[in-house]
This record gives C-alpha cells, structure tokens and sequence, in this order.
C-alpha cells in the first residue's frame, strides 16, 4: 500500500525496513527518548523486527513508513487501532531523521494520511496522545486543529476531526 503525497511516500512498513539507522531513531535524541514509548523499552534490532511484524497483517492496524522521492526512510507514521465502530484512529507519529524536524513533515503526512483513512475506512476522527513537555509537538497539533479532549498529569488526549 503506497500514499503519495506532495514530497513524501508512505508505504507499509515491513520488517526490511527495519534496519540499524532506523533503530538509532531511538537512542540518537533526547526528544525520542523522552516523548516516544517505545524507546523506552531498550530495543534491539530483532525486538523492532517483531514489533513491526505483529502489526503487519492486523486489519486494525495502518504502519506506514515515511520515506523520500530518493528512497530514504524518514519516519513512520501509525494508525493503531483503528476502530471502524467509533469510526475513529489513534495515530502515533515518529521523525526519525533529525534533518526532517521541523520540516512540515509531520503536517503533511497526517493531512494524506487522513484524507486515506476517511476514503478508504470511513474514519471521522483520528486522536493521540501527547506528553504537555512536548511544547513542539502539542503547538504542531494545535495548529493542524488538533483539540484537546482530555488532560491528565502526564499529558493531552487530542482529537483531529477529519470533516
């Protein structure tokens, strides 16, 4: 599965893109660190294997990679679960490659990203969950019209309605 958007390709992310740079997306930045779950859990390439695996066949699940016109993976974008009853997707979204920080990527990719789960799974809202340190990253939100729905000490729950 392949979405094009205006800079950027977004293709099912498989275990043969798991590869040594990716895996450094999670040790390499403070800011992955800290506002990423996954890099808590002290990966090694074959746990980041399996992780990817069990997602690559579940109807509930849309793992994308981000990937350039040259090929380069970039970043990963995750929609999990989807619920076709709420109608609604929880996305998760990684910048690996920390010359594409503040780039506009992340708007982009959620913009067409959306725009196919609306067509293709009839989603009406897509909700994450943010850590309130991640100034960038909640403003990010806010401004692609994000609303908070919840708070709680750690951080935000933020709805997108896809209209």
């Amino acid at each position: 599965m392949i979405i094009n958007t205006k800079r950027f390709q977004l293709k099912s992310l498989t275990t043969k893109d798991v590869t040594g740079k990716y895996l450094s997306w999670f040790s390499g930045s403070k800011e992955v660190v800290e506002y990423i779950d996954y890099a808590k859990k002290n990966a090694d390439i074959d746990k980041l294997r399996q992780y990817v695996k069990e997602r690559e066949d579940r109807e509930d699940v849309l793992f994308l990679g981000i990937f350039t016109d040259s090929g380069q993976h970039i970043g990963n974008i995750k929609y999990e679960p989807i619920n076709l009853k709420d109608k609604s997707a929880t996305m998760g979204i990684l910048i690996g490659d920390k010359e594409w920080r503040g780039k506009g990527v992340a708007t982009e990719v959620i913009k067409d990203s959306g725009k196919y789960l609306k067509e293709n799974y009839k989603i009406k809202y897509i909700d994450l969950g943010v850590n309130k340190d991640n100034i960038a990253a909640v403003s990010a939100y806010k401004k692609m019209k994000f609303e908070v729905v919840e708070e709680d000490d750690n951080g935000f729950k933020m709805r997108l309605d896809l209209k």
